[in-house]
């Protein structure tokens, strides 16, 4: 057991290094962040809406920015490993595919929680949206909708990585199972724009936790025939 975390520590900080050097899917978050932020932005602002509709419009034109950037920035996810033949050297090593999925989902999530961070940031700025006092509960909710995702995105981009149209056909298999999140995450976070927090015991809370299990489970089943394929 002590070998199996002592090798995934390795296989995350592998994944950090890599990332750091290329920045293959931070830089594509971020731009596609900015872009849709400022689009959405423009797009509220030139609707001329009543006051009181833009904060009841502000989770779901959240999570539909959020869902969208995550998943089609995941197409680069893979970029290293497969120009690189990285995950045949892993293999060969003996790191087997649970390993090499649950430090990916580690590090994806991760990222993509910053990205949230940003995105709320951002739509706040341009919906004139003051989320100070609401940013603890906003917090908790991406840091679970990143690990829904993570899960989910790690295990597809995979599935994808071999497909000449992966940019089209990733998002296309993804977000269709990403509807359960998407309800959950809107119905959570109006909650939480409206009191304030999260209310754990909530049933949104549990088709996230319900869906990251499923989602995990099924990769690091299947981690290891995907990525040998």
């Amino acid at each position: 057991m002590r070998r199996w975390v002592r090798v995934l520590a390795m296989l995350i900080a592998k994944e950090l290094r890599l990332e750091a050097r290329g920045k293959e899917l931070s830089v594509l978050l971020l731009c596609t962040s900015i872009i849709t932020s400022v689009l959405v932005g423009a797009g509220v602002s030139g609707a001329v809406l009543q006051p009181d509709v833009v904060p009841r419009l502000f989770p779901m034109l959240l999570w539909i920015v959020f869902l969208l950037s995550t998943t089609s920035a995941s197409v680069r996810g893979n970029e290293h490993e497969n120009e690189g033949r990285g995950y045949e050297g892993l293999l060969l090593c003996g790191v087997t595919g649970a390993q090499m999925y649950v430090a990916k989902v580690v590090v994806w999530a991760i990222i993509f929680a910053l990205n949230w961070v940003l995105l709320c940031s951002l739509l706040g700025i341009a919906l004139d949206q003051n989320l100070i006092s609401v940013a603890g509960g906003l917090l908790v909710v991406g840091l679970l909708a990143s690990l829904v995702l993570a899960s989910l995105t790690v295990l597809t981009s995979a599935i994808a990585a071999s497909a000449a149209l992966r940019g089209a056909i990733l998002p296309l298999v993804t977000l269709p199972l990403l509807f359960p999140l998407f309800f959950a995450g809107i119905e959570l976070t109006t909650a939480v724009m409206i009191v304030g927090s999260v209310d754990l015991s909530s049933m949104w809370v549990g088709i996230m936790v319900v869906s990251f299990t499923l989602f995990g489970l099924v990769g690091i089943n299947t981690y290891h025939e995907v990525i040998s394929e």
